[in-house]
Parts: structure tokens; sequence; C-alpha cells
């Protein structure tokens, strides 16, 4: 395909041939026109001029003389000079012939010069390659006699032989002509060409979405303006480009780091989107499901019935979905309808993880439970046996003081209980400020050590404080005393008599430790995450028996992380229990 240079190139290149081939021929054919014209006119200047030399009627009268005459005028003139008389007979002729041969009187142009209405006028005619003027010669006294007639005759072969020269030149020059007007044609196609070039360029980068180039403008013409026209085009589409590429990085963040599972359905059923969290929630390589049918399987299956519930209805779609693989989980599916673009209908799907809330709502349910029952339990007591000494029991003494001490011991439990639930609830709400002092780490350990003491060789137990070395710690005092009490009481608890329970401490190049350790009964596997949760009691009988609240390791659980430390526990059923309380230095 020929590009538009070369077709505007081949086009002036052809008007202008045309034009100079045109005006050659025309000026030519002028040319010869006006040198004929020219050479008619001289002709019958010359005729004239014999016309008037051979006037006299004498003359005519003497052949000899006019074969003279027409011999000296024919050299002179460089042309054919015929005299003819007015019988049409040829009297002299300068090129010899014969008298005799030719009658000319019947010829049209002699009968027009020899008619008395010819009053001197000349005559031309073109015969063959030969040009000939017929002038009448008058004469007498009142040059009213016409006495024959003068012809003049050129060859027009000599004409084309000069003529040729002038179309040489002619020629030469047209050449010229037409070889410089198709260098500016080229030129011209050239820059005319040159911006559409540039322009198609630019137009060809902005499907290919590469819109830093610009046509430069260096003119004011349609052109020039239709450049100007494409480079704010190009401007405009490459800012609303750039303002839609950082609307989709913005949307495909936000998406991406949702903690909730985001999924788009079309009306065929396929996936069009989904996000990190769905993937991660159906345990999926990223992109596994794009492109494709929302998978049959068990784990999809209820999935799958709200979608088409939601597909069918148009409305949209609330429900919670249970998964049990690879652990339980609690799911709630909110699936809004999407109008596409024919009218068909596609869905949205948010799903959130509710199993932590769901967990929440149960523990706060149990705890509930826990502290109804726990309350219970002494108040029932306190007030059966009050109601047994106001039935007469308080007459007797031994009875009256059992009662009492039971009484007593019941009083107390409550106390420890609801005094238990104040700190908890301080804990957590974070209202309890923490009174950060230096204090050396054996320090710590050693006055601890020595408020159980006492209770330890009661219980038979062997108690042992071991400290690696002397170093200083940062903590609250009086909180982290009631973090050792517990995990030291819960020791003294679940291990039998003639156990051992050690507390020790040491410390890291980044973190520092303390220890409890104990010989006890140990804490079954299934046990271990939940040992920290309110109220829960892997002994129950014991624990009651102990006079424990059930909320000694939660208490220290968020004293621990308001400390920034971790806690590590290390069981096995029958062999006893190891806590490990990590701290940052």
């Amino acid at each position: 395909m020929r590009s538009l240079r070369n077709r505007l190139t081949i086009m002036f290149l052809l008007m202008i041939g045309i034009s100079v081939l045109g005006t050659g021929i025309f000026v030519a054919l002028l040319l010869k026109a006006s040198t004929i014209d020219s050479l008619t006119e001289r002709l019958e200047k010359e005729g004239r001029l014999l016309a008037e030399a051979v006037n006299r009627e004498e003359l005519w009268k003497k052949p000899a003389l006019l074969q003279q005459q027409a011999d000296r005028f024919g050299h002179s003139l460089d042309a054919r000079v015929t005299l003819i008389d007015k019988k049409g007979e040829v009297l002299g002729d300068s090129a010899r012939l014969p008298r005799g041969t030719e009658n000319m009187k019947k010829h049209p142009a002699v009968a027009r010069a020899l008619s008395p209405d010819s009053k001197g006028k000349a005559g031309s005619i073109r015969e063959d390659a030969r040009l000939d003027v017929f002038l009448p010669v008058v004469g007498g006294k009142e040059r009213e006699k016409v006495l024959g007639v003068v012809r003049l005759s050129m060859e027009l072969e000599r004409i084309d032989q000069r003529l040729s020269q002038v179309w040489v030149s002619l020629a030469g020059g047209l050449l010229f002509s037409f070889a410089l007007a198709s260098m500016i044609s080229s030129r011209v196609a050239r820059n005319i060409t040159r911006p559409i070039e540039e322009m198609t360029r630019v137009a060809v980068d902005m499907a290919r979405n590469k819109l830093h180039r610009r046509i430069p403008v260096n003119n004011r013409d349609e052109i020039g303006r239709l450049a100007t026209a494409i480079n704010r085009m190009a401007a405009g589409l490459r800012y609303q480009l750039e303002t839609i590429r950082k609307s989709e990085r913005r949307l495909t963040g936000v998406i991406e780091t949702m903690d909730s599972g985001l999924i788009m359905v079309d009306s065929k059923g396929k996936i069009t989107l989904a996000n990190q969290a769905f993937h991660r929630f159906f345990n999926l390589k990223p992109r596994q499901l794009l492109h494709k049918s929302l998978p049959e399987g068990a784990i999809f299956h209820d999935l799958n019935r709200l979608v088409r519930k939601c597909m069918e209805s148009g409305e949209r779609v609330r429900d919670e979905i249970h998964l049990y693989f690879p652990e339980e989980r609690i799911m709630e599916a909110r699936l809004t309808p999407i109008w596409e673009e024919r009218g068909e209908t596609g869905v949205m799907a948010v799903i959130h993880e509710i199993t932590a809330i769901r967990r929440l709502e149960k523990m706060r349910t149990e705890f509930v439970a826990n502290v109804s029952h726990e309350l219970k339990t002494p108040v029932t007591s306190l007030r059966g046996f009050a109601e047994t000494l106001l039935d007469g029991a308080a007459e007797d003494p031994d009875m009256r003081k059992e009662f009492l001490e039971i009484i007593q011991a019941e009083s107390l439990r409550l106390e420890r209980l609801i005094a238990d639930l104040l700190d908890l609830s301080k804990i957590e709400s974070r209202n309890m400020p923490l009174n950060i002092q230096t204090i050396g780490i054996g320090e710590l350990l050693r006055s601890t050590a020595k408020t159980v003491e006492e209770q330890m060789r009661k219980r038979k137990l062997s108690f042992r404080v071991k400290a690696e070395e002397e170093f200083p710690v940062q903590v609250d005092p009086d909180r982290f005393s009631q973090i050792l009490l517990n995990l030291l009481s819960n020791a003294m608890t679940y291990t039998p008599a003639g156990g051992e329970v050690i507390l020790s401490a040491g410390r890291g190049e980044t973190d520092w430790w303390v220890r409890v350790a104990d010989t006890g009964i140990g804490i079954p596997g299934e046990d271990l995450p939940r040992i920290f949760e309110r109220f829960y009691r892997v002994d129950k009988a014991r624990s009651r028996e102990s006079g424990g609240t059930g909320l000694g390791l939660a208490i220290v659980k968020h004293l621990v992380e308001a400390h920034q430390g971790e806690i590590q526990v290390t069981s096995r059923a029958g062999k006893g229990t190891e806590i490990t309380l990590t701290f940052p230095r």
C-alpha cells in the first residue's frame, strides 16, 4: 500500500507533468502559427514590392525580362517567385520550369487575384508543405488594369527546421522546469505528510497506552490545530489513565488487605474477583478461583446455596457458614446482587470470620454462669447455716462454733472471689496503672517466697528459690508478687505431699525470665489451651477444696501482658508442670 507522501508526490508530478506538457504543446503550436503568420505577412510585403517593380505593361510583353525579374527577386528574397499573366500562363519562375507546362488561370487564388474585385489585396494559401502568397499586379495610368499575378512560395520544411531548434530549447526548458517542480512537490508533500506521520505514530502509541509522546507544532494552520488537539487529548487521556490507575491501586490495596473475604460472581457463575482473605479462609492458593466457577465441594456447599439464592431472589442475603476443615470456624456471609449491563444478575459476597466473636459470646455466657454458680455456692452455704442457727442450733455451743467457722470460711471465700473479679475487671479495662520500679530479681523472689514458705511446709512440699545471678528488673513489685503468688498457689494446690516446687529466674541477651516448676499431677494436653480462661478448672474438686476462685491464671495472663511479657506452659500428666514467664530487658 502506497504511503500518503508517495501518493501526494505522484499526484503533484502528474499535475505538473500534464501542465508542463500542455503548456509545451500550446506554446509550440502558438509559436508555429505565429511564425507562419509572420512569414505570410513578410511574403505579402515582399510581394507588393515585387508587384510594384513589374507593374509596367510593356514588361509583361517581354517574358525574358520577367524571367530575369523572377530570378533576381527569387534569389534576393530567398523564395520562389512566379509571374503569371492574366491568361494564367507562367511567364517567369525562379524555379526555372519550362514555359507552358502549367496554366494557373483556374487556380482559385489566381482567379481571385485577377478578378476586378480583388482591389490589390493579397491572398495566401497553404498547399501540402508549401506556403503561397498571391498578389495582383495592377498597371496603367490610373492603376485600374490588372496585368498579372505575382506568386511568392516558400517551403514549410524550412520553417519546421527552424522551429525544431526552438522545440529542442523549449523541451529542455520544460524538462528543467519539470525536474525543479518535482523537487519542490516532493518537499511540499514531505512537509505536508511529516506532521501527519508524526500524528500517526503518536496515535499508535496512544493505542498502546504510551501517552508520553507529543506532536511538535510548528504552524498554526489546520494541521497544526489538529496536532494541538491530539496533544491535548493525549494529555487528558494520560491524566485520566493515571487517575484510574491510582484508584485501581488503592482499590486493589484495600481489597487485598481486607481481613474480610471478598468474592464477585458474574451471572454465568464465573468468579471475577477473589481477594487474599477469601483464599485464606478456604485454604486455597492465590488466584486459584479467578475466572472459574465456584467449586461444588462440601466446603463450598453453603456458599453456593447462598449465591444461588441471592441470584434468584435479587435481594440481599445474610447467613452464617460453618467450616470444619482444616479447623472449625464460623463465617458470616453477606451477599448483595449486582446488576450487569445486559440486565443479568451477579453477586458480591463479603465474608467475615466471627469464630472469635462467637467464642467470646460463649465465654461471656459461661462467665456469667460461672460467676452465678461461684457466688451461689457460698451464699447458699451462708444462708443455710444462718437458718440452721436461727432454728435453734445457736443454743448448742459446739454446733454454733462449727457453723460460725463455716460461715467465716465461706465469707472469706466470697470476699476473695469478689476481690479477684474486681481485680480482673480493672486489669482487663486497663484502669489499673502499673507502678513500675527498678528492683533486684533476688529481692523480688525472696520477698514472695517468704509469703508461701509456711504453707509449703504445712503441705509437706519441698520449696526452692534459684536465681542464677542478681540483676535489676523493671516491674510493678505488688502486681508481680501477685503473679508469682497465683502461680505458686496453683503449684501447691496440684502438687501432692512430698513433691517439690521450684521458683527460679535468669536472663538472656535480650530478655529475662521467671519459672515456676512443680512435680504435681500435671495438666492434660487437651486442657492446656484453656487454662487461662476465667473459672476454668482442670480438677474442679481439688480447686474448690483449696478455696480457689478459678480466676488466678486469668489474672496472671493479663498482668504478664501488661508487663509486655509472654507465658509458656509445659506440662505432662502425672509428671508436673512448668510455667515460664519471659520479659524484654
